[in-house]
């Protein structure tokens, strides 16, 4: 009789423990931007960029803002430019956002080289992750 209660305790004590280490380790939901791409690595006047983004989320985060920036010109004004308010799911969250370029680059302050399309996945005002994908402008 005594054995059983002390075979019952140490099985609870077991499932206690293992709760407590599921619920410990799992930690919160966080966000990752696993991919940014763009369907073209050079540009020119008046094309249009498409921007493609994946974000992995290892569960469900509502109320997320992804944020899309780049090529800036010599003012610091970014011609690629949206905010976007999303609610992850778990797994992977594609996006994609078409974006033109100016007609006349270098009227818009920007000269040929090497430019960033910056993507921010924010909650509550705090930067969870942060990727930048590189591209090329020709005049």
């Amino acid at each position: 009789m005594r054995r059983d209660l002390l075979v019952i305790a140490a099985i609870i004590l077991v499932v206690v423990v293992a709760i407590a280490i599921i619920t410990f380790s799992s930690g919160p939901t966080l966000p990752d931007i696993h991919s940014v791409s763009t369907d073209k690595d050079l540009y020119h006047s008046n094309e249009v960029m498409m921007v493609s983004i994946e974000v992995t989320s290892s569960g469900t985060l509502d109320n997320t803002l992804l944020k899309i920036e780049g090529i800036e010109d010599r003012y610091g004004n970014y011609h690629v430019s949206r905010e976007i308010e999303a609610n992850l799911t778990p797994g992977t969250n594609p996006f994609s956002e078409e974006f033109r370029l100016p007609a006349c680059s270098s009227c818009a302050g920007i000269s040929a080289g090497t430019y960033f399309v910056n993507v921010t996945i924010e909650k509550d005002g705090v930067v969870m992750d942060a990727v930048s994908h590189q591209v090329q402008i020709a005049l």
